[in-house]
């Protein structure tokens, strides 16, 4: 009797400070170009919610209030960012060389600084291959030589470690993404309609983010593969994948919104360019479960169900997305060895890990026995910006449930975040 009261007393100790840790990191600052600013900002933010809005209004974390809700002048704030969160210094058009021209990085790094922001996202490198510029379209064509490319690569590789030296100097958990590929959007295939010409910039990205996979290795930072990730959702340039099944729900890969928004299912908005709502929330998903699986963070994980909501679209009754996307989406593997790592049990890896259906194989985690610790205590607690805001933050709170977990044959009580 003593040994079972023991080892439910330190399964409830263990789940208390995950709470404690889940309670102060809802912090994020993001850095990046317009997969991340926000789509208020936009025409098509009449309709569609990127990831980073729908972790602020749908999941509760604390991105900083809005460029009103700080009485900024005139409601804006300075450039990079316009009007909207205050940590997100993502800015519609950016590349590598423009995020540090803008002063994302030391803008972020500031806040981190100023208001003990807990967690970062670095995404950035798609616009240095626009298709609208000269190294996708010389790329496209052929004209580039060897020495050229190398040389574009070198350069993004440069502003990425400049970036990441500013920024981990606070100290921040960062989650590090590569780089994505515009030739699956089907205004890029229209425009750029030969399969082996995409597939020559897709090698060239490849090239990249085989060098970003270096760099995060070297600073002991969580990787999220969104190219791979890609792939998994939209198929080859050779084999393209047409629909998507969210929720028992297809959604068209190979359509784009309407003007105003009558089209929900399409993948991407009315410019062809950029993912509509339910992408850009399996988007938030890969983020928030690198952060977890990285860190330990405990961010929130949308269902299929809310993924689906945060566009207007009801459920089709059973989730599909996992099983579409097998083996590329589905990590249990990898899932069980970071949880070993951790120190969890099986059981409670399985509470805190196994419902996430997203990626986890294709993040490749850090060396966890040299990873900073997973939380420090803040500078202050996270502010609620205005009512709206703490309506957000409490009704986030639905994410975190209270799991019954066997012990010993009686059941107990343990704090743990799961996706539902």
């Amino acid at each position: 009797m003593r040994q079972m009261i023991l080892h439910c007393a330190l399964m409830v100790i263990g789940g208390v400070f995950l709470f404690l840790d889940v309670a102060h990191a809802i912090s994020l600052g993001v850095m990046g170009d317009s997969l991340s600013d926000e789509y208020a900002e936009e025409a098509y933010g009449v309709y569609a919610e990127n990831w980073v809005e729908q972790l602020e209004i749908h999941g509760g974390i604390d991105l900083g209030p809005t460029a009103s809700e700080a009485g900024e002048s005139g409601g804006t704030w300075l450039e990079p960012r316009r009007t909207q969160y205050q940590y997100n210094w993502a800015r519609a058009g950016a590349d590598s060389n423009s995020l540090l021209s803008s002063g994302q990085h030391t803008g972020l790094a500031a806040d981190i600084t100023a208001h003990g922001i807990g967690y970062a996202v670095l995404a950035i490198g798609a616009n240095d291959f626009h298709p609208g510029g000269a190294a996708y379209q010389n790329i496209y064509l052929g004209n580039w030589t060897t020495a050229q490319i190398d040389s574009h690569v070198d350069g993004i590789f440069s502003n990425l470690s400049i970036t990441l030296n500013t920024v981990l100097a606070t100290g921040v958990q960062l989650l590090l993404v590569n780089a994505p590929d515009y030739g699956f959007t089907p205004t890029v295939r229209s425009i750029f309609p030969s399969v082996v010409d995409r597939q020559r910039v897709s090698d060239v990205i490849s090239q990249l983010n085989a060098r970003i996979d270096s760099l995060a290795q070297a600073r002991n930072l969580p990787l999220l593969d969104l190219s791979g990730a890609s792939m998994a959702m939209f198929g080859s340039h050779q084999v393209p994948r047409m629909t998507l099944p969210v929720g028992n729900v297809s959604i068209a890969l190979d359509q784009s919104d309407t003007a105003t928004g009558s089209n929900p299912t399409a993948g991407f908005v009315h410019d062809g360019i950029h993912p509509n709502s339910v992408l850009q929330g399996i988007f938030a998903n890969l983020i928030t479960t690198g952060l977890n699986v990285g860190y330990g963070a405990g961010f929130p994980v949308f269902s299929e169900t809310e993924l689906l909501a945060h566009r207007g679209i009801a459920y089709g009754g059973s989730d599909t997305l996992v099983e579409s996307t097998s083996p590329s989406f589905l990590a249990r593997g990898a899932t069980a060895r970071l949880a070993a790592q951790r120190g969890f049990s099986a059981e409670v890896a399985r509470l805190l890990f196994g419902g996430i259906p997203f990626a986890l194989e294709i993040l490749r985690a850090p060396d966890l026995s040299r990873a900073r610790p997973s939380w420090r205590p803040p500078k202050r607690l996270p502010r609620l910006h205005s009512d709206r805001s703490r309506r957000r933050f409490h009704s986030s709170r639905r994410a975190w449930r209270i799991h019954r977990l066997p012990c010993r044959g009686e059941a107990m009580s343990a704090v743990a975040g799961s996706a539902r």
